[in-house]
């Protein structure tokens, strides 16, 4: 959740008029890692992980990253630093950027639906 609020500082940095309103955003930010981290839910297929890697799985019916291009956040970086700040072809960069919205997608539907989940529990 830190990386997030952070992002959304910059992002009220960089867009003064919208400031205000990214601050609420921000503020309003639950962290979903807690329910996982203090054990108040746990499920055996997390393997000891609070990661959203090992979550979703266990709470969406099986949804997951394995069968991604990109699959975990490390992946996503390298990604998107290789195709902005290194050359490569403009079909590279569309593949690239392709890969990381289905991998954002994944990340938000999934937090969404482990939200449900947990409610439900």
């Amino acid at each position: 959740m830190s990386f997030e609020k952070k992002a959304l500082q910059i992002l009220g940095g960089l867009s003064p008029k919208d400031a205000g309103w990214l601050q609420g955003v921000a503020d309003r930010l639950q962290d979903l890692i807690v329910p996982f981290r203090d054990f108040s839910y746990y499920h055996p297929d997390q393997h000891g992980s609070c990661s959203l890697k090992f979550v979703l799985p266990c709470l969406s019916k099986g949804k997951g990253y394995d069968d991604m291009e990109i699959g975990e956040g490390g992946t996503a970086s390298r990604r998107y630093y290789m195709t902005h700040f290194k050359e490569c072809s403009k079909e590279e960069k569309e593949k690239v950027r392709k890969d990381l919205l289905e991998y954002c997608r994944l990340d938000t539907e999934g937090m969404v639906e482990i939200l449900r989940a947990l409610e439900e529990v």
